[in-house]
């Protein structure tokens, strides 16, 4: 099981020899997933511990207040994947304004090597770090020789000639290309959180949804639309239809949400934990002239997911 340290708790305990990569790890990619498995045989070869450093908020949130960057993954979200990835520790770094300001050097000779014990080092190809992100590959291997301290850099991971990253694959989420984004990732994108009451129209319609109102309020929904899903619930896998949208039907949000029929389903699931998987969008949210039309398109759109699952 992996071991979540914070940078505030991190003198309690001296550090072991470790293998060390950087990153906020957003998504724990294909590319990410590349690095990581580097990692790990290197910290067997060396007879040292696996360490993944990574940020908490992601840096851009806190260097730039201009532009949010909307999260792939969440803390929990990313240390699960990491800890299936067999690494021994999770260093979690508070990443603040303060933070930002720490010169290259200082990040990488006091936190990393002297900090975490660092005997190697991995990063991918276009990693840059410290105080303006001046710190890069060439620098990091200056103060690596300097330190006796070994590195590796790893190449792109590609996809049809894409470089696989967290910006491209957030993107394509955005485009609704969710099909792209999960062939960057490695699995379905996900989004969690908790069932809550709405105003129960789908159950009037015949259709009954469950809102979900998401655990991570920067976490990233994919474009509006209607989206065929895989629904996780009460340790269960069911499949459903997922509306991402303000309704435009019944002109009544002006703030996205995420709600999904479940097919073959009515159990009353309020305050219940799921998790849906993004499998292939359908299409666009409509406006529909009545509630009949409207009828209409979803048991298309139910007869459309079963056709799919059937093939």
């Amino acid at each position: 099981m992996i071991k979540v340290v914070f940078d505030k708790d991190n003198n309690k305990e001296k550090a072991e020899n470790s293998v060390v990569t950087i990153g906020t790890f957003d998504g724990v990619h294909l590319g990410h997933k590349t690095i990581i498995k580097k990692l790990k045989q290197k910290a067997k070869k060396l007879n040292c511990k696996s360490v993944v450093v990574t940020f908490l908020p992601h840096p851009r949130n806190v260097i730039n207040n201009e532009s949010k960057v909307f999260l792939l993954t969440t803390l929990e979200e990313k240390k699960d994947l990491i800890n299936e990835l067999g690494i021994d520790k999770l260093f979690v770094i508070n990443f603040t304004k303060e933070f930002a300001q720490k010169s290259y050097q200082e990040f990488i000779e006091k936190i990393i090597f002297k900090n975490n014990n660092a005997k190697h080092v991995i990063i991918g190809y276009d990693h840059k770090f410290g105080k303006n992100r001046e710190g890069n590959k060439t620098s990091l291997l200056q103060l690596a020789k300097k330190n006796n301290v070994g590195i590796t850099i790893v190449e792109p991971q590609k996809i049809n000639n894409i470089i696989i990253s967290s910006t491209k694959i957030r993107n394509a989420l955005l485009q609704g290309n969710t099909e792209l984004a999960n062939s960057m990732l490695g699995r379905n994108y996900k989004i969690c959180g908790s069932v809550i009451k709405g105003s129960k129209r789908g159950r009037t319609l015949g259709f009954p949804t469950a809102n979900i109102q998401v655990d991570e309020k920067n976490k990233l929904l994919p474009k509006n639309g209607v989206y065929l899903v895989k629904v996780l619930l009460q340790n269960q896998k069911h499949f459903g239809v997922l509306n991402i949208g303000v309704r435009p039907t019944f002109n009544n949000r002006t703030k996205p949400i995420a709600e999904v029929y479940i097919l073959e389903f009515n159990n009353n699931i309020y305050g219940e934990k799921i998790c849906v998987e993004f499998i292939k969008r359908l299409r666009d949210e409509k406006k529909f002239q009545t509630k009949e039309k409207l009828i209409e398109q979803i048991k298309n759109d139910i007869a459309k997911v079963k056709q799919i699952l059937n093939n």
